[in-house]
């Protein structure tokens, strides 16, 4: 069986510098969870957007999955457990400029949420604030909705 590559990201785009250093592309696709990398490539497609993750070019490596050795997962004193260290969670930014919001597309993205390959989770509000990026997950949701929204 073919490991699926999306068809509007580049790997380096998905995943940590370190994890770039450290295995060939082929096994690094294998690492991304097969719906998130579906679901990636629908909302791309229906937004119609250039969405960003990584900037490997800016020297940012941690939106999408993350290992040990990246900053935001390093210093924790407690297991670490994220769906972005499991492959199955990435942080979206929109162009600038673009005419919506983190919010619009979030709303956008649960229009269309029966085309996704599986439930989706967003994070919301952080703290009470909402979220400035799109953060999407396919991890299971206790309630088993298409989309559940979550703060942190």
């Amino acid at each position: 069986m073919s490991v699926y590559k999306c068809k509007h990201f580049k790997i380096q785009e998905l995943v940590c510098n370190h994890v770039m250093q450290h295995y060939s592309e082929e096994q690094i696709w294998s690492f991304l969870d097969e719906d998130l990398k579906k679901t990636l490539d629908i909302i791309r497609e229906r937004l119609n957007l250039p969405l960003t993750i990584n900037q490997p070019k800016m020297g940012t490596f941690q939106r999408g999955l993350r290992c040990h050795l990246c900053d935001l997962v390093k210093n924790n004193k407690s297991p670490y457990i994220s769906a972005h260290i499991q492959g199955k969670a990435v942080d979206i930014l929109l162009p600038a400029n673009c005419g919506i919001t983190a919010e619009d597309a979030r709303h956008k993205i649960e229009g269309f949420a029966d085309e996704l390959p599986c439930n989706i989770r967003f994070e919301h509000r952080q703290k009470g604030i909402l979220i400035s990026w799109v953060h999407i997950d396919v991890r299971d949701n206790a309630d088993n909705k298409k989309v559940y929204w979550f703060d942190v």
